[in-house]
């Protein structure tokens, strides 16, 4: 590996890309130096100018490889100077994964019925584990959502908006943050398919407020400690929601 220095004098640590796509080799270079803890998320990485030097290649290709690693979620770039500015390793989770599945989704490669029925067999199991690793600030966040959906019948839009933060949090209280993650991400992907399920808005108004007695009975389960009761809940909700998008 190249041992250059940066503008403070620092050893860097890339090494000149080879015949893969630029992206490419920068990202398994990434993948190498996050994995030996070279490189941690939040940390910032050199300089558009330092790297050019670094990978031997031109500043507009680094320039559209970071592009690239910003779209994937694998870093941030923001511009500015000093601590406001320049790009670093990502620190949050992005919305790569919800992106891709609304693509896949559109492409055929997987269908509304696949998605929701592994959201089911996802959900059920948060459910069952969240009964038993649920806080009461937890339930209390739970409780403050379905008070704001009460007042969003009206509006499936916002209302499955709020529905979908609801079914995130009943994941998260599962002590799992991937979890959540693939949860929101899934749920983020077919909201659009269940806002267009529905023509009359009776119908819809109907829907929700069923729905909303099945969310307070999970509620009720999770703070029962009932894990068998809160998987039920979750599996006649999705039901409930199929059977009234197959009819509509």
């Amino acid at each position: 590996m190249t041992q250059l220095a940066d503008e403070d004098g620092n050893v860097e640590l890339f090494a000149p890309v080879g015949k893969q796509r630029l992206f490419e080799s920068v990202l398994s270079q990434l993948e190498t130096l996050i994995h030996e803890g070279q490189l941690n998320a939040g940390d910032r990485l050199p300089s558009e100018r330092a790297l050019s030097e670094m990978l031997q290649v031109s500043r507009p290709s680094v320039r559209e490889a970071l592009r690239v690693l910003d779209a994937m979620d694998i870093i941030t770039v923001k511009t500015g100077v000093g601590s406001a500015g320049g790009t670093k390793i990502s620190d949050k989770l992005g919305p790569m994964i919800s992106r891709l599945m609304r693509l896949y989704m559109a492409l055929g490669h997987f269908d509304l019925d696949n998605v929701l029925e592994t959201r089911r067999l996802l959900e059920e199991e948060a459910a069952r584990v969240a009964a038993t690793k649920r806080t009461d600030e937890q339930l209390a966040g739970m409780e403050k959502l379905l008070a704001q959906m009460d007042d969003l019948v009206e509006d499936r839009e916002r209302y499955l908006a709020l529905d979908g933060k609801f079914h995130v949090a009943v994941a998260l209280a599962s002590s799992n943050p991937l979890l959540a993650h693939l949860m929101g991400s899934m749920r983020d992907a077919v909201t659009e398919n269940l806002v267009k399920a529905h023509g009359e808005e009776n119908d819809w108004q109907t829907l929700a407020l069923k729905a909303q007695q099945n969310h307070r009975k999970l509620v009720e389960a999770l703070r029962a400690g009932d894990g068998d009761a809160a998987a039920q809940c979750v599996g006649q909700h999705v039901d409930f929601y199929n059977e009234a998008r197959h009819h509509s």
